[in-house]
C-alpha cells in the first residue's frame, strides 16, 4: 500500500475514512474499546483525523464516550497547534538552507519520478503552489507529506472534519480538560528523522501510494468501520519489504511510540476520572499495539454500535 501512507495514517494525518455507518438497530463492533480500573475509566477509540462529512453522525456510543468523559486526550493538543506555531516548527526541519535545494539532494531516478508526478498533476497542484520550482527548498518528507495532503483533499478527505479535531471543539464547548500524549514538535521530528536516503525512500513511497490510495484507503475504511483493528493493521503492514531502508523508522514511528504512550495511558487509570483517549488507529493493532500492551495487565471490552 506504499510505506509513506502507513506513516501519514499511524501520525496525526493518519486514518481517512468516508463510509456511513451500519443500519441502525443492529449490533456492530465499532473502533472503541473500554478499560474499568477500580473507579477509573478509559475509553480508547481508534482515530481519524481527516474524513468526508458521510462520516457524520457518528455512532451513539462513541457520542456517548464523550460525554461520559471527565477528561480528552489526544496524540496532541490542539490547542497548542496554532497556524503560526506549526508553520514555525515545519520550516525549521522541513526546509533547506538557502545553499541546498531538493533537486541536487535527490537521484535522477527519484528526481525524474518527481518531475514526471509533478507534470502530471500540474493543473490539481497549482492550489497548492507546488511545482518542481517552488518545491526546491522543501526537504523530500516535508514534500511527501505535502503531495499526500493534496491527494487526500482531492478525495474529499477533510481534516477540519477528522475525529480528534470534532471531540476537540466539542471538549473546549463543554469546558473540558484537553491533554496531548504527544507534541508538535515531536510528531515532526520524527517525520523528519532518518538519513538523506531514507528521505528520499519516504517522497518515492508517498508518489506510489498516492497512485492507488482511492482503493487502498476504501479497503482500509471498511476494516475501520467494523472495528476490525487487527485486520487493518495486518492491511497496512502486507508491503513492508517495499522499503527496508525503512523498517527501522517504521519500528520507531510505531512501537517505540506505543511503549511511551500506553505508559502515559496507565496513569489515567490510577485515578477516579473517566477519560476519552484518541489515537491514531494503527497505533492499538500489532503485538505492540496498544490494545496489546494493555491487555498484560486491564480487561479491554470492545464496544458495539447499538444492542441486539
Amino acid at each position: 500500500m506504499g510505506w509513506w501512507l502507513r506513516l501519514v495514517i499511524s501520525l496525526r494525518l493518519a486514518l481517512i475514512v468516508g463510509l456511513f455507518w451500519p443500519a441502525l438497530g443492529l449490533a456492530a463492533p465499532v473502533s472503541l474499546w473500554q478499560i474499568q480500573q477500580g473507579q477509573a475509566t478509559l475509553f480508547l477509540l481508534g482515530s481519524m483525523h481527516a474524513v468526508k462529512p458521510s462520516l457524520y453522525p457518528l455512532p451513539t456510543v462513541i457520542e456517548a464516550a464523550f460525554s461520559a468523559a471527565d477528561q480528552l486526550v489526544l496524540e496532541i493538543d490542539l490547542g497548542l497547534t496554532a497556524p503560526a506555531i506549526m508553520a514555525r516548527a515545519l520550516a525549521s526541519r522541513g526546509t533547506y538552507p538557502a545553499t541546498e535545494n531538493l533537486s541536487a539532494s535527490l537521484s535522477t531516478e527519484t528526481l525524474g519520478l518527481l518531475t514526471h508526478y509533478l507534470q502530471t498533476h500540474q493543473e490539481s497542484l497549482q492550489t497548492m503552489g507546488l511545482s518542481l520550482a517552488s518545491v526546491q527548498q522543501l526537504r523530500p518528507w516535508y514534500l511527501a507529506l505535502l503531495l499526500s495532503l493534496h491527494e487526500l483533499t482531492e478525495l474529499g478527505y477533510l481534516p477540519a472534519l477528522g475525529i480528534d479535531q470534532h471531540y476537540y471543539e466539542k471538549a473546549v464547548f463543554a469546558d473540558k480538560p484537553v491533554f496531548g500524549l504527544e507534541t508538535l514538535e515531536s510528531q515532526i521530528a520524527l517525520l523528519s528523522a532518518g538519513t538523506e536516503r531514507q528521505q528520499e525512500q519516504m517522497l518515492r513511497a508517498a508518489i506510489d501510494a498516492n497512485q492507488t490510495i482511492d482503493l487502498l484507503l476504501s479497503t482500509l475504511t471498511a476494516a475501520w468501520v467494523a472495528g476490525e483493528i487487527q485486520q487493518m493493521y495486518e492491511l497496512a503492514m502486507t508491503d513492508q519489504a517495499d522499503y527496508p531502508e525503512l523498517e527501522d523508522l517504521m519500528l520507531e514511528y510505531l512501537d517505540q511510540r506505543n511503549l511511551q504512550m500506553a505508559a502515559k495511558l496507565r496513569t489515567y487509570l490510577d485515578g477516579d476520572q473517566t477519560t476519552l483517549a484518541l489515537v491514531g488507529a494503527l497505533h492499538l493493532g500489532g503485538e505492540q499495539g496498544l490494545l496489546a500492551l494493555l491487555s498484560k495487565d486491564y480487561t479491554i471490552t470492545q464496544l458495539q454500535s447499538s444492542a441486539p
